[in-house]
């Protein structure tokens, strides 16, 4: 970046009338401080905690400047136009204040609907087949039942609620039921 400083300058570009884009690999203390008074531009690496602290601010102020949607070409109703807002704040990286831009897209927001909309299903399947094991399952007291149940009601589902009730189950004896007095019961599951 130096060297393009060098360039620019022998076509008349004085220092601070150029930007500078790079990636987020920019971001170190030994760059930063080579860049001294380097106007740039880049993408705060998600591993830097100022990045979050910004983010959350931004979010819980609810201060954002509209920006609407930028793309050239017309939404369609496949392709809905993804709409931007941003608000400004300051991070301090390596001893020294940065202006920081969050930019909020509706983008992700329709692709983490998508994805919800795919993950519920599944999820869903997921317990259904676990409630139906837990079913088919008997048990000869009612401590280790209760344990069993304990154990379902435990089970995360970010979607989903359950209820996890048991049910006594008689067992009878052998033979055909007597139609003069009721069937035996031999015991409980």
């Amino acid at each position: 970046m130096s060297e393009i400083a060098q360039l620019l300058a022998q076509y008349g570009v004085h220092p601070g009338a150029s930007i500078s884009i790079a990636d987020a690999a920019l971001v170190t203390e030994d760059n930063l401080a080579a860049l001294r008074n380097t106007f740039f531009i880049t993408r705060l690496p998600a591993t830097y905690s100022e990045g979050g602290r910004v983010m959350a601010e931004a979010v819980a102020s609810n201060a954002w400047a509209e920006v609407g949607v930028l793309a050239q070409t017309p939404p369609t109703r496949r392709r809905p136009g993804t709409y931007y807002k941003v608000a400004e704040r300051n991070v301090t990286l390596y001893g020294k204040a940065y202006r920081a831009i969050v930019v909020h897209s509706s983008s992700p927001a329709q692709q983490r609907q998508q994805q919800l909309e795919r993950e519920i299903p599944g999820a869903y399947a997921t317990l259904e087949a676990t409630g139906r094991e837990a079913a088919r399952q008997e048990y000869f007291c009612h401590a280790d039942a209760e344990a069993a149940a304990a154990k379902l009601r435990s089970l995360c589902s970010t979607y989903h609620q359950g209820e996890v009730t048991g049910e006594a189950r008689p067992r009878y004896g052998p033979g055909r039921p007597s139609l003069q007095r009721p069937r035996g019961i031999k015991a409980l599951r």
